[in-house]
């Protein structure tokens, strides 16, 4: 998935680390320094990805943490609490489902923006899952919501930038809930690579709501993305 999306530029200022985990430390928004049995079974490839945003606030890591699960095909369990109140979520991208003690999409604009992430592991043993998870469903509609309607504000690392997209062939976006204007966004997209100045241009949606629906598109799998290195 996302064969088109091109990383950032080498300069991006991400704080490396040598010691992979995804387990915090009690210090919101950061992952524990110590390499934990949980962390091996992610694989390197998901950890390194997940490292890049160790140093940010956890409201800002949610969608991040979701990209990278569907990026890499790699099913994650995570723990979230909503205003005190403790919400287990877990995503299986490839079967394109997820398991979770709500039902966020039914949930309120206010509620989905009160969303922290507080930890993220593996997924864990289908029994002991469904056992506290009384919700199952499509994962498509649970990103669009949480994209568009969710804590995070600001593109995705992976679209942001000097960078211009296109909606990518073939990929269907029916069921989800997309209104008159942002599909007449998702219009102009099928027909030429836009930047993101270029749908400001013609629409009245402010920049923060053009930025979440690209990134919605992005969890999507349906953005092709071209990326201008400066020189």
């Amino acid at each position: 998935m996302f064969q088109n999306t091109h990383p950032l530029a080498p300069n991006t200022e991400f704080e490396p680390t040598d010691i992979p985990t995804t387990h915090m430390d009690g210090r919101a928004g950061e992952f524990a320094d110590t390499e934990t049995p949980v962390a091996a079974k992610l694989g390197p490839s998901l950890l390194r990805d997940l490292k890049r945003f160790a140093d940010e606030p956890a409201a800002a890591d949610l969608l991040a943490v979701l990209a990278a699960s569907v990026r890499h095909g790699k099913p994650l369990s995570l723990s979230l609490d909503m205003d005190g109140r403790a919400v287990e979520l877990t995503l299986h991208p490839l079967r394109q489902i997820c398991y979770c003690t709500l039902d966020l999409c039914a949930l309120g604009d206010d509620a989905l923006s009160k969303l922290r992430l507080l930890r993220v592991e593996p997924d864990q043993d289908p029994a002991n899952l469904r056992a506290g998870r009384l919700h199952i469903g499509s994962l498509r509609p649970l990103l669009w919501n949480l994209a568009m309607r969710g804590p995070n504000t600001g593109l995705l690392p992976e679209i942001a930038g000097p960078v211009r997209c296109r909606l990518a062939l073939g990929n269907s976006l029916s069921g989800l809930p997309i209104d008159g204007s942002r599909r007449r966004l998702i219009k102009r997209m099928r027909e030429t690579p836009v930047s993101l100045d270029d749908l400001l241009s013609d629409t009245h949606l402010g920049r923060a709501a053009v930025e979440r629906l690209w990134n919605a598109l992005y969890l999507q799998s349906a953005l092709m993305v071209t990326r201008a290195f400066s020189q």
